[in-house]
């Protein structure tokens, strides 16, 4: 059979479009690939980042390793930020627990932090005949797959504890602000006291001292 020139320029055009085809259909199914493998390598990096939740018992064990006299240095330094940096801390904070006899408690809520990783707490803490009080806003940052008290507040809780000499190197600027006490109350039927310079209110039923007669 004979072929027309123009036959088979029709054929070469027709093979062109289907080659071109096929390849265009290539290319959008290895795209769609690709772009499917890099979310599925993302997602688990992405969940990682972020830790779930702490109870308020999982940070209250934080701290009970941080204060246990049982538990090696080594072991301790894992549950405050930085703590192997200065691991003189926890023996500090050791010695502080078991010389006070304070007692540190996480109470609820627990409440998301300053950073995806980091979450706020109130620590009631009570010192031998004492009333407890309560820091707010104590943080736990989540740090190398484990929750840590973080560096300021260790260090608050034990410049609360401790004489001034006893504060470790570390702790010298790291202080985050605790609560101040209450101040007491005058007792029932008592006067407050007066400022300086003012002269005391009389008392019910007296007649106020006369003013001092200016100097001729």
């Amino acid at each position: 059979m004979k072929i027309t020139p123009a036959a088979a320029c029709a054929a070469v055009m027709a093979c062109a479009l289907t080659l071109g085809a096929c390849s265009n259909d290539a290319d959008e199914a290895a795209k769609t690939t690709a772009a499917a493998t890099s979310a599925a390598e993302a997602a688990p990096a992405t969940a990682a980042e972020v830790a779930p939740m702490p109870t308020a018992e999982e940070l209250n064990e934080v701290l009970a390793r941080a204060t246990d006299p049982n538990l090696p240095v080594e072991e301790k330094v894992s549950t405050v930020q930085d703590g192997d940096s200065a691991p003189e801390l926890f023996e500090t904070m050791t010695r502080s627990k078991e010389e006070s006899g304070a007692d540190f408690q996480v109470v609820n809520p627990v409440l998301p932090g300053y950073a995806p990783n980091s979450v706020l707490a109130s620590v009631s803490y009570t010192l031998p005949e004492r009333p407890a009080e309560i820091a707010k806003n104590v943080e736990f940052v989540y740090e190398d797959g484990q929750w840590k008290l973080s560096r300021s507040w260790a260090c608050t809780l034990i410049t609360n504890t401790v004489s001034p000499d006893q504060v470790p190197a570390m702790c010298q600027s790291e202080v985050a602000p605790m609560p101040a006490p209450a101040a007491d109350a005058p007792a029932e039927g008592e006067q407050p006291a007066p400022a300086e310079g003012e002269q005391p209110a009389p008392a019910e039923g007296e007649q106020p001292a006369p003013a001092e007669a200016p100097a001729n």
